[in-house]
């Protein structure tokens, strides 16, 4: 399969024998890129990660559309072969940032923000039964809607359930240490 794709890439113009063509040019580095960033991608930091692959898949996305180009149109290699190789890697780029900003997230694991059960907040304002208000939770202020059937008075100790959206279902201190 390699080698025919190789024969088709360089018969692609219309000398005999082998040539070293801009689809081939492109299958080489997009391979050589691809290969270099699944060798290194545990020393990278997270955020760095896959970088060099989305430029090696844009490279063989390129060679692709080169050859293709090649053999349907029947050009001869040697009319384009420096004149326009900075639109090809002006393409190339285009290619890989799009890559880059659609489809490297995709790969990206991150981790989910989770709020641990019976937390411990405390109220910045009152908060009336099944109504919003604002507590202190681990520094910094959020939404709270109070799931007791009465009031949580300001300053008062209360547990975080659970989390839905950005807002804390809380219940006053007092329940707890009541059961």
């Amino acid at each position: 399969m390699h080698s025919i794709l190789i024969w088709s890439l360089a018969s692609a113009t219309n000398r005999s024998g082998f040539a070293f063509t801009p689809p081939m040019f492109w299958l080489l580095l997009g391979v050589v890129l691809s290969a270099i960033d699944l060798l290194i991608i545990t020393t990278q930091p997270q955020r760095y990660r896959y970088y060099l692959l989305m430029m090696g898949v844009a490279a063989l996305i390129s060679s692709f559309i080169l050859w293709r180009g090649s053999v349907t149109f029947q050009f001869s290699w040697a009319n384009v072969m420096y004149e326009d190789f900075d639109w090809q890697i002006s393409y190339w780029m285009g290619i890989a940032l799009a890559l880059s900003i659609w489809i490297r997230p995709i790969f990206i694991f991150r981790k989910k923000f989770v709020i641990p059960e019976s937390t411990a907040a405390t109220t910045i304002s009152e908060i009336l039964s099944g109504e919003t208000g604002m507590v202190i939770y681990e520094g910094a202020s959020w939404k709270a809607r109070n799931e007791d059937s009465q009031l949580i008075a300001s300053r008062q100790k209360v547990y975080v359930l659970r989390r839905e959206g950005n807002t804390l279902i809380v219940i006053p201190d007092r329940l707890i240490h009541n059961s």
